[in-house]
């Protein structure tokens, strides 16, 4: 997978998300947050993909795991629901089509889903979590990015 400027993606998927953030002050917020969570995702092993359509933007924090490219969690900002991270989607990474003759060992995602459940902040999303700017506040971002590096190796 090819790596990108995080700070430029960053800044891109900021771009898209303005749409769906009502005060100068959440964009600022986001800024610091993506930008916090943009410069601990760094490695040979890490990458971050952005992807626009008109559903909103995607800003997904990819990690190498047992020789497949697998999305960790996404950043999603859309119009109507504003900005979340949701992620690790556990069900679509056992079921991809290039998962079944070599199956993933997702303990490590599982392992993420636990930890992120445990926030009275995280709201279930089929097979996953999602956490929103809005109601999410600074020191739970901070300790889902401590469990995200901790859980899927520093």
């Amino acid at each position: 997978m090819e790596a990108l400027d995080p700070i430029q993606t960053t800044e891109q998927f900021l771009a898209s998300a303005q749409r769906g953030l009502h005060h100068p002050s959440e964009r600022a917020r986001l800024a610091a947050i993506l930008a916090k969570w943009a410069g601990r995702w760094q490695g040979k092993h890490r990458v971050l993909d952005l992807s626009l359509s008109l559903h909103g933007a995607f800003l997904h924090f990819n990690q190498l795991m047992d020789g497949k490219w697998v999305q960790a969690f996404t950043f999603v900002a859309t119009k109507r629901e504003g900005v979340c991270l949701r992620g690790p989607d556990l069900d679509r990474a056992r079921k991809a089509h290039k998962y079944r003759r070599n199956p993933l060992d997702a303990a490590p995602l599982d392992a993420l889903f636990a930890a992120w459940s445990l926030h009275p902040e995280a709201r279930p999303a089929g097979n996953a979590v999602e956490f929103f700017l809005e109601e999410t506040p600074d020191d739970v971002w901070d300790a889902c990015l401590a469990e995200a590096l901790a859980h899927l190796g520093a």
